[in-house]
Parts: C-alpha cells; structure tokens; sequence
C-alpha cells in the first residue's frame, strides 16, 4: 500500500449499524449494533458503496468507526501538573493549584501545551473538541482566547474547535457583562459559567440567558460539581430554560449532585432536564480522581451522575475527557477510547454496550453544533478509525494503541503499521 493511501476498496468492515448511511449491511448484530460492510475511498477522500480504484484491503471483520467529538476539555490547563503537582483534598484543592499555575499562562506556553494536546487528540481520532477557557479577563485582554484564536486557524481541517469563556455565574450582575458577551460572540465562542453551590438563582440565570439570547451565544455550565445532595443547580437551570424560552443550546458538564439525591428528588430533576433539552455530559475521569477524594482516605462514592437514569427518560447524555495532565486529573492523552472503556467500567454501560457506543461517537458533535456527523455515509469524508477489533468487548478490553486513523481516506500513520495489523503486502 502507498505510504498516503487515499483511494481503495475495504471490505469486511464491521460497523454500528445506527451510524451508517448508504452502504450495505450484512450479518447483523443486533445485540451489538454492529454488522459488517464495503466501503470505498475515492480519491478525494470521499465515502463511496461503489468499489473505487486502488488497494482491496480485507478488514476482516475488524471494527471501524467514525471520527470522535471531544465535548468538554481544558486546553489551557493541560499538561501542568508536572508543575503543580498533586491535590491533597478534592476539587477547591485543585483549584487552588491551577489558580496558582496561571502566572505561566503566557501565549508561548499556552501554545505549546494547546498544540500538543490537540497533536494527541488528533493522532487518536479526535476531529473535533470544545475547550473552557478560563476567563476571569475580558476575552480580548486574554492570552487564552488570542492564543486559541490562532491554533483554531491553524488547526482548521484537522480538529475543528470551539471555546467557551468559563467564569463564575455572578459575573453576570457585573455592569461590563454584556461587552464580555459581545466579545466572546466577535471571537465565535460560547458563554460559560461555574456554579458554585449557593450561587445560583432565578435572577441570574434568568439574566445570563437574556444576555446570551442578546449575544447569539450558546451556554455551557459546570455544576453541581460536588456530592452533596443539597446542590440543586442543574434544576435551577433547567426551570430557567423553560420559564424564558431560550432557545439556544445548553449544556451542563459533572452535575455529581445527582447521584447523593433521594430517588424522588433525582427522578423530578432528570425528567426536568429531558423536558428543557439541555445536554448532560458526564466527565468520568476527572469526577472519579476528585469526588470524595480527602488524604489519607478510600473513597466511598464514585461521584459521577446517573446517566443510566437520564438516558432512560429521554435526556441527552454523553461523555468526555474534561482535564488531562492537570490538579483536576493527572492522567489522560485525549483518547476518547479511554474516556468511553472508564465510563463503561464505571456506570455499569454493559448492559447496553452498543447502545451507548453509538451515543457517544454520534451526540456530542449534535450536542456542539459541529458539522462532523459523527456518522459513516456515503458522500461523506472518510474520517474513520481503523481498530483491531471485531466488537465494543474487544474495543474497551485492550488500549487500542495500533489504531490507524484515516482522514480524507490517508491514514495517518506509516505504512508499517498497516502491515503489522493487516498482514498486508507491497
């Protein structure tokens, strides 16, 4: 195979059934949404049911999927924490240590902690990512947004990006709080907000929604990031949606309140959340590292929400990696295989593994407004992942180092490795 392979034939790939569109199934799996299919690459790098000229390569039932959408992470605290080193206690402790770090935020080391993480992300079959970008600035005094602003175009075709301007909610009474909103729309971002528990309440949510409806802004939250069942600002959002009809995109990152709630009370919030619309998404890793996290203790609870629960009354609900290398979570590489194998391992998922497969590789491009679908379909780019496997057991079961990536049908690793897992010859 030439070392940038565009153009071919695969054959035997096995594929979930729910995100193709155009190509042929056969020997359907229905207890894991998978079966297998043909595809062509033509050669500009399109989907094609038709056979296309170059290599037949024979997949041989292995899996392959499209591209991830990586909804919720911290480009600009990445990679810190060989300088920061590690919490003590829980989620004020790693604030305190990124609250410190940030006098080394200058562009220089924003850009080379931005680039490597989306060099990472991209090499792992991550084409598209929302970041939060601390923003205790105005956005055009920010060495942040400048220095995202510049990566996103020069990332451009490889990672597609958006930010949020992540602030606290009582900013929002601030009488300089519409131009931060203006600014944030001149630099095509969203309007974020932390909750802190107490912080929130009808008047300023009600107000933060006006404003964004002003601005044209989506908002994103953090909330209810603690295990204490007396947080309650997911509902207080939820009933603010609703009361004024805003009509953006919402979503709410951690809500680990959820699962220290009575029964009832959870039950009333999670039917609240599917009735608003707003997209829940749960951050495995760095709920696990934090919650009920104190020294010289075992945690008790996992403290991640009940997505099984709002999954089951029609809410929105996926995962992503928030913090990688950081006080928040020390660990990580931008590998949505990894941050999918923890939820599952941890929420219980395998009861319906297939299913949330297929949510998570289809709803958080949705939930972000990206145009990747985060489907395999005819016309469509071929940005797929390539994985030596043949189902969702195998995928989670080891780490998937040997993964081959392709975009626009080229993949992005050398020739050798396409050999080594496909036994293939010149």
């Amino acid at each position: 195979m030439p070392n940038q392979m565009r153009s071919g034939w695969y054959v035997g790939a096995r594929v979930p059934v729910e995100l193709v569109e155009g190509l042929a199934l056969r020997d359907i799996d229905a207890t894991q949404g998978l079966a297998l299919a043909d595809f062509g690459v033509t050669q500009d790098g399109l989907i094609t049911a038709e056979q296309a000229d170059g290599p037949v390569v024979d997949l041989d039932g292995r899996l392959v999927l499209p591209t991830f959408t990586d909804s919720h992470v911290h480009l600009d605290k990445a990679f810190i924490v060989r300088r920061t080193g590690l919490p003590q206690g829980c989620l004020l402790d790693a604030v305190r240590l990124s609250g410190a770090d940030a006098a080394n935020w200058t562009e220089a080391d924003l850009e080379m902690r931005m680039t490597r993480a989306l060099e990472r992300a991209f090499a792992n079959g991550t084409a598209a990512m929302r970041t939060h970008l601390d923003t205790p600035d105005m956005p055009c005094d920010s060495a942040s947004w400048r220095t995202f602003d510049r990566i996103r175009a020069r990332w451009a075709g490889r990672v597609e990006l958006q930010a949020v301007a992540l602030m606290a909610l009582d900013r929002v009474e601030h009488a300089e709080f519409a131009e931060r909103c203006r600014q944030i729309a001149g630099f095509r971002g969203i309007l974020g907000a932390f909750i802190v528990p107490g912080s929130a309440t009808p008047e300023r949510l009600d107000a933060l929604f006006a404003h964004a409806t002003r601005a044209g802004l989506d908002v994103d939250f953090h909330v209810d990031e603690t295990l204490d069942p007396a947080a309650n600002a997911i509902e207080l959002i939820c009933d603010s949606v609703l009361r004024t009809g805003f009509s953006g995109a919402v979503m709410a990152g951690h809500c680990c309140s959820l699962s220290s709630k009575a029964d009832a009370d959870r039950d009333r919030i999670v039917g609240k959340i599917a009735a608003a619309g707003v997209h829940i998404v749960s951050l495995p890793h760095s709920n696990l590292f934090l919650q009920d996290r104190s020294a010289g203790a075992t945690p008790r609870r996992r403290g991640i929400t009940q997505v099984r629960e709002l999954r089951a009354a029609g809410a929105k609900v996926h995962f992503a990696s928030d913090n990688v290398q950081d006080p928040f979570y020390p660990y990580g590489d931008f590998d949505m295989v990894d941050v999918l194998r923890s939820a599952i391992r941890t929420a219980h998922l395998d009861v319906d593994l297939g299913a949330w497969a297929t949510i998570q590789l289809r709803d958080p491009a949705l939930a972000c407004g990206f145009d990747t679908s985060g489907r395999i379909e005819v016309a469509g780019p071929a940005d797929l992942i390539i994985f030596d496997a043949r189902d969702w057991h195998d995928l989670v079961s080891r780490p998937q180092v040997d993964r081959i990536v392709l975009r626009g049908g080229a993949p992005l690793r050398a020739t050798n490795d396409l050999h080594e897992l496909f036994g293939m010859e010149d």
